[in-house]
């Protein structure tokens, strides 16, 4: 893996499969800002219970280009540690969210997202929200 990777959550992925100039979505400006765009397994799953069959094509286009993170060990300790924090704080979001981040964090890559809202209550999880600024 590149020292120059981020990581996808789905709604990047969405918005680039549901916006008609491609060049103005946050993904097209990743691929310019990044060596590499990566993605949790989840995130596939996200997008193809989420798709119709007409934009199947373009989703398998877009996983073509996208590394896979493994979802290992490290992994699922890491988002049940998170899933306790944000239980005790009374902060919990889904755990599918949670098991995205904690992908992120496990290979210590940032996470570009449009939900902001979310993941902003996890702790040590780099967060991009636009494709030149780290938050």
């Amino acid at each position: 893996m590149h020292s120059n990777a981020v990581a996808l959550d789905s709604s990047v992925l969405i918005e680039h499969l549901r916006v008609k100039r491609k060049d103005t979505s946050m993904l097209s400006r990743l691929t310019l800002a990044f060596d590499e765009l990566c993605v949790s397994p989840l995130v596939l799953y996200e997008i193809l219970v989420g798709q119709t069959e007409s934009r199947l094509i373009d989703t398998g286009m877009i996983f073509e280009n996208l590394t896979f993170l493994p979802m290992e060990e490290k992994v699922i300790a890491k988002a049940a540690t998170i899933y306790q924090t944000l239980r005790k704080e009374n902060k919990i979001i889904d755990h599918f969210d949670i098991l995205i981040a904690a992908t992120a964090i496990a290979h210590e890559i940032p996470l570009a997202t449009l939900n902001r809202r979310h993941f902003e209550r996890i702790d040590g999880l780099k967060l991009f929200d636009n494709a030149t600024e780290l938050c």
